[in-house]
This record gives structure tokens, sequence and C-alpha cells, in this order.
């Protein structure tokens, strides 16, 4: 292309008039999974009429390049559908014998009309002596969700979201290595929170017109799409070129674009391009761990990946267990009791210091 520059501006430029567009029409969108569940245990129940915007911000979102995951409006969407299916089969359990009266077409009308025809959830009308059943059911939910998702992918032959980095083994020898690992995460996750915190405090006075931060995360984007254009997106479709990047580059290199990342993500996220923050956090702890690696020729590299990325991690986004798991899946099954262990560490040390306070 003969003006590359010029044709990425315009990209960003459209984009954050799409974007600000959305924001100015519907609020603040897309809705995160945090902002659903917290919504849901407050109220038993979600708005679920917005969800389709939500997607479509979400959309625009990651098509035009911002460095976040595509987890959190998703997972916000599948839980405002998911609310929606559960009024509906609650409306059908209690007007069964009226829904059975119906013709056919107005059965199907009442149950795909996305706003009557619901039964929201009432705690009166809920069975106090079936809570066990309850958590046998969404037990069942969950591994039936996980089964149907895994055949799905393998029938319509669409790759997996997760790259597995290589092969590795546990070197006993070189268990000391979680204590520096532990420390270097408690240094950069404290730095983070303080990006985060200093960058919210910088964007606050402009809360009221999300326009402008709209346009000031474009232009962060442009930024990166002609200085670090591998940074991007959620580092998802970088992630099964990581190994041969992260042995080829000076550790320096991949520091910086570790940092570089972190600080793209924050920026999308306080300026409005609203998204996950788990993959684009693995992607860096993972560059880190391959920095930390060349250090220490000698040991399996992806031994000593797997302990400060699963470090990294887990104090960066402040949770063990889910963030845990995620960066544990990048891993072979060799270097699991590893991430375990560094993860009960965590856990020792994170309820050690909730006592002391």
């Amino acid at each position: 292309m003969k003006w590359p520059i010029l044709y990425y501006f315009v990209l960003c430029v459209l984009g954050a008039l799409v974007l600000s567009y959305l924001k100015k029409r519907f609020g603040q969108i897309p809705q995160t999974a945090h902002e659903a569940l917290t919504e849901l245990k407050a109220k038993q129940s979600v708005d679920y009429s917005g969800v389709f915007r939500n997607l479509l911000a979400a959309l625009v979102i990651l098509i035009f390049g911002a460095g976040v995951g595509p987890e959190a409006a998703l997972l916000g969407a599948i839980i405002s559908l998911s609310v929606w299916q559960s009024d509906k089969l609650r409306y059908l359990y209690f007007h069964y014998d009226e829904q059975e009266q119906q013709v056919f077409w107005t059965k199907i009308q009442r149950l795909l009309h996305p706003q009557q025809f619901v039964q929201r959830y009432d705690t009166m009308l809920a069975p106090v002596d079936k809570k066990k059943l309850k958590q046998v059911m969404n037990g069942l939910f969950i591994v039936n969700g996980l089964v149907v998702f895994t055949f799905l992918m393998k029938l319509v032959g669409h790759p997996s979201f997760i790259t597995k980095l290589g092969t590795g083994k546990i070197e006993m020898a070189s268990l000391w290595l979680i204590l520096p690992a532990l420390l270097t995460a408690f240094v950069i996750g404290n730095a983070y929170q303080w990006l985060q915190a200093a960058l919210a405090k910088l964007c606050q006075p402009f809360e009221e017109k999300q326009s402008i931060l709209v346009t000031f995360g474009a232009a962060c984007i442009f930024l990166f799409v002609i200085l670090m254009p591998r940074l991007l997106f959620s580092g998802q479709s970088f992630m099964h070129l990581v190994p041969s990047f992260g042995s080829q580059q000076a550790w320096y290199i991949l520091v910086i674009a570790a940092i570089m990342k972190l600080v793209f993500l924050q920026v999308c996220l306080q300026t409005g391009w609203i998204g996950g923050d788990i993959f684009p956090v693995v992607f860096s702890a993972i560059l880190i761990g391959f920095a930390v690696a060349q250090f220490f020729p000698t040991i399996d590299s992806l031994f000593v990946v797997a302990i400060f990325a699963t470090s990294l991690t887990t104090q960066i986004l402040g949770t063990i267990l889910v963030p845990g798991i995620f960066v544990g899946l990048f891993f072979p099954i060799t270097l699991w009791p590893i991430v375990v262990l560094v993860l009960f560490l965590q856990w020792l040390l994170k309820n050690k210091i909730i006592k002391s306070n």
C-alpha cells in the first residue's frame, strides 16, 4: 500500500468516531463480566436489554486494535444471555399450562420475544429445600458447557485459543528461583497498580467527556500501530511466535515490550476502550519470563518462564485461582506441578498479609 500511515490514521479516526457515538448514545459500554456478575449478585438478575449493543461496542474495540482481550465483554454478554434464558425457562415453568394452550407459532413468538414473557428470579417463589440439587445442576451445566464448547471447536476445525509454548521439565535444584520470582512479581504488581491509579486520576476530569478519552485512546493505538504493531490486540495472535521471539531477542527488548504492553492495556482501559486484561497480562508475564530465562542458560527455559509468568500474572491481576489456571494452560502438563506450587505459595503469602493487616 502506498500510504500505509494515512490508511492506519483513517482507521483509528473511524474507530474513535464509531466508539464515541456508541458511548454517547448508550452510555458506558461494553459491560464487562465483572460488572455483570456484580449486578447479578446485587439484584439476582441483570438488564439484558443492551446485550447486543455491548457486543457491537466490544467488536469495534477489538477490530480497531485496542490492546485488550475479548473475554471480559464476551463473558458479560454470555452472563446476560444466560440470565435471559433462565428467565424464559422460569416463565415456561410457571405458565406451562397457559403456554400449552397456545398455537405453535404463538408458543415460538413468546419463547423468542426479547423482553416479554419472562419470569425474573423471586426469592419468595424459589424453593428453599433444593440448594444441593442446584449445586449439582450448576456443576453439570459447567461440564456440559465445556464439553459442547470443545466439541464445536473440533467440529468446525477452529484452532485452540491456547497456544502451548513447548516442552519443559521441572528441575528440583532450581526451585530457589521461586523466591526471586515472587519478589519480582511483588514489585511489578505494585508498579502496575500505581500506574492504574495514576491513569485513572488523570482521566477522571474527562469522565463526562467520553469522546475526548476515546480520541486519546485512539491516538495511542495509532502510535502503537506505527511503533509497536506486535503489541496491538490482546497478544493472543502473537503468542505462538513468543518462544522463538523470546529466544532471539535481547532480554531488555522483551522487558520493554512487556512493560509497554501493560501500559498500553491500562491506557485502553482508562480511555474507554474496554476489554479483558487476562490475555494481555499473561502475554507480558510470559515475555518477562523468557527475558529472565536468558540469564540462566543451563536451566530449562520453559521451567523458568512458568515460575515467573505464574507469579507475575497472579500478582498483577490480584487474584490467584482463575489467572493461575489460565496461565498454566500455556505450559505442558509436566510443568503443572510447579505452577500449582507457585500458586500455593502466592495464596499463603496473600493470606498472611491479610491476617497481619
